[in-house]
């Protein structure tokens, strides 16, 4: 297995809290291989454990900032910006990974240089926060509108030799948001991730994700054909 999703396994196993691995590294982790190189590792975390895991990143050494377009830097678990990201940056001093250049006249505000097009030390994450409600993983209104589109917990979450991730029906369903496959810069891998995933789903997996297009997507969906009879989308 990769050294960074071991690296970071260690890093997590006693944080108190579920997470998972998300992004390109779940479907690698679901298909027991690596598929292509990953800019970044990217975990999910339930809306819940929003402070705790700011506090815990902080006590570790790192540092946290609410993206997007800026980075604004978080420096206490009690700050108020926690709550109104999708997602944070975690990155550690002196990252490889990562390089920072303070706004002027702008007291904790940074631009940022990404220095490699894949991560190779441990030393950055994005944190993506998810809900969960009575046992039940529930996305984001950026990737659906329609709440009936749920999927329990135990199935959202697997895991592999102990390094738990994001099932690969609930990575293929939130990278198949238009948002995400017209993207200039994730439509390349996304379709990359597809087509390496998507064959491979178990059969109630397979089942799970048509039903999520049809219920998400009423008028169709490019990538539906493809899941139901392994044709690719071109």
């Amino acid at each position: 297995m990769n050294k960074l999703l071991l690296e970071c396994n260690e890093f997590f196993k006693d944080c108190g809290f579920i997470y998972a691995i998300g992004g390109g590294w779940a479907f690698d982790l679901f298909l027991n291989k690596k598929t292509r190189p990953h800019a970044d590792i990217d975990i999910s975390i339930f809306d819940e454990d929003r402070k705790n895991i700011v506090e815990f990143m902080l006590n570790k050494g790192w540092n946290v900032y609410g993206p997007p377009k800026y980075l604004e830097q978080i420096v206490s678990s009690d700050d108020e910006l926690i709550y109104n990201r999708h997602a944070v940056w975690t990155i550690k001093p002196y990252s490889s990974l990562i390089k920072l250049k303070p706004e002027t006249g702008k007291e904790n505000i940074y631009t940022h240089e990404v220095l490699h097009h894949e991560q190779l030390d441990f030393d950055f994450i994005e944190i993506i926060f998810n809900k969960q409600e009575n046992g039940k993983f529930i996305f984001d209104s950026f990737i659906s509108q329609d709440n009936d589109i749920t999927r329990e917990v135990d199935k959202a979450i697997l895991y592999n030799n102990g390094v738990p991730y994001m099932a690969p029906e609930i990575m293929l369903f939130i990278i198949s948001n238009p948002g995400y496959m017209d993207s200039v810069y994730h439509k390349e891998k996304n379709q990359a991730d597809f087509d390496s995933a998507a064959p491979f789903l178990p059969k109630e997996s397979r089942e799970w994700l048509i039903n999520a297009f049809e219920t998400a997507y009423p008028k169709g969906h490019r990538r539906l054909e493809q899941l139901k009879y392994g044709e690719k989308y071109v």
